[in-house]
């Protein structure tokens, strides 16, 4: 089963778990991480990687900076675990602490947005947009961990709320002939 530990009082998501593997390349494994670290390109999987346009929008964004502030002591730990081993694992072991050096191997790197609002706070889960381009669009901002991603129910109320914008049928009825979709 998966193990998260408690969230932090900053709002940066989940911190060090522990994710079961069950797949056929992986076998039965555990997988470890991630931390929250600052990425500088928003396809960089590596602490190195970094895009001028990516830095430039997060050093001229002062929610950002706001965070970063206010959550100062936060901010460089989770950047000191992913960039120690130690560090990171005895994070770990404060979940399980059988875990030994041993045991654990790097492997991959996620990249995961995280949205910062003006006033420094970190956005919630979902940020759903309505109406957008001249009513053509519902976006879906700032869903981002596998668990929102992968929810019936939020795909449910999405479906939802794109059928009211867009004018999907009523009842069993299709309003427009086209449209797959049902009320």
């Amino acid at each position: 089963m998966n193990i998260y530990p408690v969230p932090s009082g900053g709002g940066i998501p989940v911190g060090v778990h522990f994710t079961p593997t069950v797949n056929q390349r992986r076998g039965k494994q555990m997988i470890v991480g991630p931390g929250a670290c600052m990425a500088f390109s928003r396809e960089g999987y590596g602490f190195f990687d970094y895009t001028f346009r990516d830095v430039w929008n997060m050093i001229t964004h002062i929610g950002l900076w706001r965070f970063a502030f206010g959550n100062f002591d936060l901010a460089i730990t989770e950047m000191y675990r992913d960039l120690n081993k130690r560090a990171f694992l005895d994070q770990a072991r404060k979940l399980i602490p059988d875990v030994t050096d041993d045991m654990v191997e790097n492997s991959f790197a996620g990249v995961m947005a995280q949205v910062f609002l003006d006033d420094g706070t970190a956005a919630k889960d979902f940020i759903l947009e309505r109406n957008m381009l001249n009513g053509t669009t519902l976006n879906v901002r700032s869903a981002p961990t596998p668990a929102c991603t992968a929810s019936l129910a939020i795909a449910q109320e999405v479906v939802q709320m794109a059928a009211e914008d867009f004018n999907w049928g009523i009842g069993k009825e299709r309003k427009d002939i086209d449209s797959p979709f049902y009320d």
